[in-house]
């Protein structure tokens, strides 16, 4: 063998992620199963088989010795890491295969270190939020991650994860409701929190710990709830269950899926993987609508080869399909304007709910029957948010969105709480020369803003009174999740590992992987 060839060998070869099952759950000696599918999906499906191996250790060497193993940057589970690959990540100068407490000691130790990081972060912050989010493994296992949210003294937005709770019990509001403030007590913020962003519903009726805090639905939670309800409310849900079974036929299929290949070069139709949607997700529901949209005269010759004909697509279904993405694109696009990664504060929901709905009453204008819809069930849901006295000073404090509640005829609530918030504060002066007026109205005039809202308050010194509200109405965001989670399917499927983890070992994978 050439040298060029083995070096070009060994570098695919570290490259690779093992994923060879251990026998022994970190000497416990019980057999792990594995990873099962997503419950929602409507057929089975066969697992990706993972290459083996052991890994060689040269591109390992250079690695910093905190960096985190691999299956935690990937959010896969312990077990899904040969032995000796995640000992050559944590300690690259050994060479031999080290104990499973000692795998697992160096791992608590890098979560102390992280957490001690995380600690001082927080207590250097006056003003804070928190998002909390429910969610379940494969086996309904259920879990609450708590994340918090501050303006930090350079004016970048930071968020940490602070917790993951396993609620043993049940997954009710109440117990809910329960962990949250356990954990915003271990952490020190309970005092300092204003709002909690969830995707808990009724967590505000369970709300009775004495905290002053104010929940706000998270919007990515909201925008999937309307549209669930939309399509219960249009009678497309055996629609979208059709849907799910053509791509689970394909998906079951290797014969199926490679003559639909050669069907769509013979046809010179764009070839994109047939995805799955997962419940009644608008973002995964977009992607697979589209997928079998596009290739639907490939899709159609396998089924009249197949003789496949209880999912057949009539021409009433396939417009209705139509409608639907294009409905969703508006979803997708108008999310994708607001920001593509991290957390995004609350002051651009009134903006981006106003775009949305423009936007659907002109698909609702060509006869679309789903736009009309959902723009009904989004006035139901979110129409009254200009209302919401913490949305309209937060969008006030935006001044790239300011105008959206300026011009409404009253700004008097909104005034009197700015007002309220600067006379509460340590940059009062009841000697200050400049009155609050003067700054109200030197601010509403300022135009041509070409930074973000955080950039603008960072560097902008005429306003001093009103940065110290801005950078507390501003730390709220208005997701319980990353929005790269909300409009990118890579991202999402990646979170998803997290269903796979071992229940022991959430709370500081997560934790590791999310705080990096």
């Amino acid at each position: 063998m050439r040298r060029t060839d083995f070096v070009k060998r060994k570098s695919v070869h570290e490259k690779c992620v093992m994923c060879m099952f251990l026998a022994n759950d970190f000497g416990r000696g019980r057999r792990r199963r594995p990873c099962q599918r997503d419950t929602f999906m409507p057929l089975p499906y066969r697992r990706r088989k993972w290459s083996q191996g052991r890994p060689t250790s040269h591109a390992q060497q250079n690695h910093n010795q905190q960096e985190l193993p691999t299956n935690i940057a990937d959010l896969r589970p312990l077990s899904s890491v040969t032995r000796y690959h995640l000992t050559r990540t944590l300690h690259p100068s050994l060479d031999a295969q080290l104990s499973t407490s000692w795998i697992r000691n160096e791992l608590q130790n890098l979560y102390r270190h992280k957490r001690m990081e995380v600690q001082n972060a927080i207590n250097n912050a006056s003003d804070l939020s928190l998002s909390a989010e429910l969610w379940s493994s494969r086996e309904k296992v259920f879990y609450l991650t708590v994340s918090c949210h501050l303006i930090s003294e350079n004016w970048r937005l930071k968020s940490y994860v602070l917790d993951t709770a396993h609620l043993l019990i049940k997954h009710t509001a109440e117990n809910a409701a329960e962990h949250l403030l356990r954990i915003s007590n271990e952490w020190n913020v309970t005092e300092k929190t204003h709002i909690v962003v969830t995707n808990i519903d009724g967590i505000k009726k369970a709300h009775n710990n004495g905290c002053r805090w104010t929940y706000i639905p998270c919007f990515a939670h909201t925008l999937d709830r309307v549209f669930r309800e939309t399509i219960q409310r249009t009678d497309c849900e055996s629609l979208l269950r059709k849907c799910q079974q053509i791509v689970a036929f394909f998906h079951q299929s290797d014969k199926a899926l490679q003559n639909l290949q050669q069907y769509c070069v013979s046809l010179n139709l764009r070839q994109s993987q047939l995805t799955q949607s997962c419940g009644l997700k608008w973002l995964t529901t977009l992607y697979m609508l589209k997928s079998i949209s596009e290739q639907w005269q490939a899709i159609f010759k396998v089924f009249v080869d197949g003789r496949v004909d209880n999912l057949f697509l009539n021409e009433n279904e396939r417009k209705i399909i139509e409608n639907i993405v294009a409905v969703l694109d508006i979803l997708k696009n108008v999310t994708e304007e607001v920001g593509r990664k991290g957390f995004i504060p609350i002051s651009n929901i009134i903006p981006l709910v106003q775009k949305l709905q423009e936007r659907l009453r002109n698909q609702g204008m060509v006869e679309n029957r789903i736009a009309k819809e959902l723009s009904e069930m989004c006035d139901f849901h979110i129409g009254s948010i200009k209302k919401n006295l913490w949305f309209r000073v937060s969008t006030a404090l935006d001044p790239r969105h300011k105008t959206s509640v300026l011009q409404d005829s009253g700004i008097e609530d909104i005034t009197a709480e700015i007002r309220k918030q600067i006379r509460g504060s340590a940059v009062h002066c009841a000697h200050d020369t400049e009155s609050e007026e003067s700054v109200f109205q030197k601010y509403w005039k300022t135009t041509s803003i070409s930074v973000n809202e955080l950039e603008f308050w960072k560097s902008n010194k005429d306003f001093k009174k009103l940065a110290v509200v801005a950078r507390k109405y501003l730390t709220v965001v208005f997701t319980a999740i990353p929005v790269e989670r909300v409009h990118q399917l890579r991202e999402s499927q990646l979170v998803d590992r997290r269903n796979c983890l071992e229940p022991e070992n959430v709370n500081m994978i997560l934790f590791l992987n999310s705080n990096q």
